[in-house]
């Protein structure tokens, strides 16, 4: 079997990742490629790159492009990953959201994890979660709803399991916390208590596709996926993330991450070693961002848009026009 891939496969395997789900491979990463597909090529009884690649065109054996999606989509995660974002949402979002609940001011706090991976990120949402209720009675386990998204298909089973044992229940998982919310397994793992699971419901999502169906957020982080996106590609998730952030709703990058250049519509908020971004110009406190992320100065606001001219066409952007109708609905409906 073949153990090397030519340039020209090498291109035409991340054309096809492109395509398929926005990905952008570098030049130098053909032995990703080589590492990751040799396994699936082996079980599949593929001789070398190009019957993987006609494999792939064909989806013969059934199921390789899934394979190869789930095998070329990166899975690096851990517990409370940078802690900031875990901190700010203990100590300035929740406590907030919790005197909207009590004053009957908000029902729900609705959270997506957009690229969950094996689960880490939104269990620990929820652990935190679980963990400040004790200072917020409001804070009831019915009100918050966790919505987390991947694009792999073995990552997803394995966060829906909850089932984790050596390093991936080391990695930031402090002895406390697992003491409280995870259980014994089998064979030395720990399995996430009922609690904390039932908070979280687990989907298989691809951010090319539209955003309409997913509702309106309070919280959306996409955290170290859009390093692996190129800038356009980036500038439309992030646009779609903003019509699904309901009024002043927040969003999370990785922490080594930052909006690309242009990307309209978002107020940068720093609270202590926490960066987040706030959807600008709407009010808050209605159900959207806490007031203590209000209290941040906003940003001028984005110039007027550029004037039709004669021979230009008007465009009719829907996911704006969904997003004003939900608006509306929420403002009249109460």
């Amino acid at each position: 079997m073949a153990t090397t891939i030519s340039t020209r496969e090498f291109d035409r395997i991340r054309d096809f990742l492109q395509r398929e789900t926005s990905i952008s491979l570098t030049d130098d990463k053909a032995y990703l490629v080589e590492t990751r597909l040799s396994e699936i090529m082996k079980v599949n009884g593929l001789a070398d790159y190009g019957a993987l690649l006609r494999a792939l065109q064909a989806d013969l054996p059934r199921g390789v492009r899934d394979a190869v999606i789930d095998a070329m989509t990166t899975n690096e995660t851990l517990w409370f990953r940078d802690s900031a974002p875990f901190d700010a949402f203990r100590d300035h979002l929740l406590p907030a959201w919790a005197g909207e609940i009590a004053a009957g001011r908000r029902q729900k706090i609705r959270i997506w994890s957009a690229a969950c991976s094996t689960g880490q990120e939104p269990y620990s949402l929820a652990m935190v979660y679980h963990e400040t209720a004790r200072r917020f009675p409001a804070l009831k386990p019915e009100n918050l709803d966790i919505l987390a998204t991947d694009l792999s298909d073995s990552a997803l089973a394995a966060a829906k399991a909850g089932v984790y044992g050596g390093m991936a229940i080391q990695r930031g998982l402090s002895a406390e916390l697992l003491e409280r919310w995870f259980t014994p397994a089998a064979d030395g793992r720990h399995e996430v208590r009922r609690e904390i699971r039932d908070r979280v419901v687990y989907r298989k999502f691809n951010l090319r596709d539209s955003f309409i169906m997913m509702g309106t957020f309070d919280l959306i982080l996409t955290r170290y996926v859009l390093i692996y996106f190129q800038d356009d590609f980036k500038r439309e998730v992030l646009r779609k993330a903003h019509g699904a952030l309901d009024k002043g709703g927040v969003l999370f990058l990785g922490a080594s991450e930052s909006l690309p250049d242009g990307t309209p519509g978002f107020a940068l908020v720093r609270r202590g070693r926490a960066t987040w971004y706030q959807k600008a110009g709407e009010p808050a406190g209605s159900g959207g961002a806490p007031p203590a992320v209000a209290a941040t100065p906003t940003p001028a606001p984005a110039g007027p848009a550029a004037p039709l001219t004669p021979d230009a066409a008007p465009t009719v952007d829907l996911e704006a026009v969904t997003q004003r109708l939900r608006d509306l609905n929420a403002r009249y409906g109460r």
